[in-house]
């Protein structure tokens, strides 16, 4: 009986990028290649990188006054992605104006920056007169030598501006590069690593792991909702700052949507712990609320979060201190205890300072997560109200000031992931996570409900509110 030979399929790694970044590199390359004998490594390696940067802006230096997409990038990891000789291809690429980096500062890693759409313009328009060669024939040159696919994607915004090309990614490519020996170590280093993470994982998130790994998106719909906040974004701008913030969301909500786009096949979707605070990360977590509805399924699903979750998990730290607490610090507790778990603790910062809810929220991560220095007048005003509470939130942060923030997040973490997760999962309701919240069937939310509460009151010593969407 003769067997049927083995079908083989070829595995592709998909980019959506902008047209400018990627033509620059590009000509790049065919001026001044890094190495005239692996033009297609250092091609792919700077896709890569490019990639990176519009992919994770949005999670770092949310109060960057930069107009233009940055990202930190840390030797360490850069090493374990691109090996040893990363570090020339970098340089390449800011040598040739391709990226342009900041100065190192102590304990901190370089930012490496897109340029914006005019220099990348200008610098095409310089070298193609050097190269006296036109765009197209490059494209085609490259594709020819490495297999890749390259198609434009028009995300047209209709703005009395669109035509100004004045800092604006309007178009994109939609790269395919087919993954081999050569690039996989870049190509899919992350989702690799991810891999080995699920399968050596706890039962529950091995399943978890193995279920988001088929998530999908309606991509018409959310590249459509995506493109018209957009345009009110940058119609309703008062100024050129907020014209710049709206783009760079609205680059990395389209990188975002792409990476659901046949995930698994395309080595783009992210499931692991973070190494600092252990919470789990996903392409989910990273996500914009909005663009949530766009997940297929969602509309079956029910979202249950922990109401003022980091105020609430704090009470899981202070139960150490009740036993030697005096009775006005026990009393300074249990007032803190109740209006956490209430759900009315930004109203009471409301009430204490007078003002409204939005700036309560911004009270509170000013009390929190800042350093001990700062914000000494607000402060001040807390801890006439809650001395005892302040203290421990100040001794916390008195070497590190985020120490704080990351002791919340791994106690979250442990509530969330490795108990309530694991109990839903042991009666066969697996969630999507996002941090303080589960997404999980329709069907099962009351029993997940209580499965949260019971493993709450474990933990804080009473009640808190959940809030269900």
């Amino acid at each position: 009986m003769k067997t049927k030979p083995k079908t083989t399929y070829q595995k592709y790694r998909t980019f959506i990028l902008p047209k400018e970044m990627v033509d620059l590199l590009l000509v790049t390359s065919n001026q001044s290649p890094l190495n005239s004998e692996n033009r297609k490594a250092e091609v792919t390696i700077g896709l890569s990188i490019i990639n990176e940067i519009i992919t994770k802006s949005s999670m770092f230096n949310r109060d960057e006054d930069y107009p233009f997409h940055c990202i930190p990038m840390h030797s360490k990891y850069l090493k374990l992605k691109y090996g040893d000789d990363y570090s020339p291809y970098l340089k390449w690429l800011v040598i040739h104006s391709v990226l342009w980096k900041d100065f190192y500062h102590k304990g901190y890693s370089n930012h490496y920056y897109l340029q914006s759409i005019p220099t990348c313009v200008s610098l095409i328009k310089s070298k193609l007169m050097d190269l006296e060669e036109d765009i197209n024939s490059i494209i085609t040159t490259y594709c020819v030598l490495s297999s890749t696919n390259i198609t434009l994607e028009i995300h047209g915004i209709t703005d009395s501006n669109a035509d100004a090309k004045d800092g604006i990614f309007y178009d994109w490519y939609r790269i395919q590069i087919p993954i081999d020996k050569e690039n996989k170590r870049y190509l899919t280093t992350d989702y690799e690593k991810d891999s080995k993470y699920i399968n050596n994982s706890a039962k529950h998130l091995k399943k978890m792991g193995s279920y988001f790994r088929n998530i999908d998106i309606d991509y018409e719909a959310a590249i459509n909702h995506t493109r018209n906040r957009f345009s009110e974004q940058v119609l309703n701008a008062i100024n050129e700052d907020y014209k710049y913030k709206a783009h760079r969301e609205y680059s990395s909500r389209i990188a975002t949507i792409h990476q659901f786009v046949n995930g698994r096949m395309n080595k783009t979707l992210r499931f692991h712990r973070n190494s600092t605070n252990n919470r789990l990360d996903t392409n989910l977590t990273n996500m914009a609320s909005d663009l949530r509805p766009f997940i297929v399924g969602f509309k079956d699903m029910v979202n249950l979060d922990l109401v003022n979750s980091q105020p609430v998990l704090f009470n899981v730290m202070l139960r150490s201190y009740r036993k030697n607490a005096s009775d006005e610090e026990l009393k300074e507790l249990d007032l803190y205890l109740e209006s956490t778990t209430s759900g009315n603790w930004y109203e009471t910062i409301m009430e204490i300072y007078g003002i409204d809810r939005a700036k309560a929220k911004k009270i509170w991560m000013e009390l929190a997560y800042s350093k001990n220095s700062s914000y000494k007048s607000e402060k001040n005003i807390f801890k006439k109200e809650f001395p005892f509470i302040y203290k421990i939130i100040e001794d916390k942060k008195e070497k590190y000031h985020a120490a704080f923030s990351v002791e919340l997040q791994k106690i979250e973490s442990k509530v969330f992931i490795d108990k309530i997760c694991k109990d839903l999962v042991g009666e066969g309701i697996i969630p999507l996570t996002l941090h303080d919240g589960l997404l999980v069937p329709k069907k099962d939310m009351e029993r997940t409900k209580e499965i949260m509460l019971s493993n709450l009151v474990k933990v804080i010593g009473r009640e808190p509110q959940i809030n269900v969407e």
